[in-house]
């Protein structure tokens, strides 16, 4: 029970920033959540790596998917699993950035609360998973 919505939390929290970082390259007001909130909207060289993280976010989601049984697999296992892992310690680094160091009251207030629990819940699915 605990791992399927620990399953749930993690893919709906990761193609939701798939979805987010995707929105602000097309010019989104949501900038100030995200790569240290110091724009509304983002410049150019911005908004490639906000392209660049939607697509990697929804690597990891594919690969959330795939390592939870409910798809198919399309990436080998092992590398879905090193995605993942990586993917874990870049959140516990987020909560850190987020919750410390940016000056964004946005994505200190908005972001390090889900970071936190995308981090624990990713903690809990490699833990538990195998």
């Amino acid at each position: 029970m605990l791992l399927n919505i620990s399953i749930w939390i993690n893919i709906i929290l990761v193609f939701c920033m798939a979805l987010l970082q995707f929105a602000i390259t097309l010019n989104a007001p949501l900038g100030e959540y995200v790569l240290g909130g110091k724009h509304r909207i983002l410049p150019t060289k911005l908004k490639f790596i906000s392209g660049f993280l939607s697509f990697l976010w929804f690597i990891v989601g594919l690969s959330y998917l795939q390592q939870s049984n409910i798809i198919n697999p399309i990436f080998n296992g092992s590398f879905t699993s090193l995605l993942l892992i990586i993917y874990t310690t870049f959140l516990g680094v987020a909560i850190i950035w987020n919750g410390l160091i940016t000056k964004s009251k946005k994505e200190k207030y908005v972001m390090t609360p889900l970071t936190t629990i995308g981090f624990i819940s990713s903690v809990f699915f490699l833990i538990y998973s195998r």
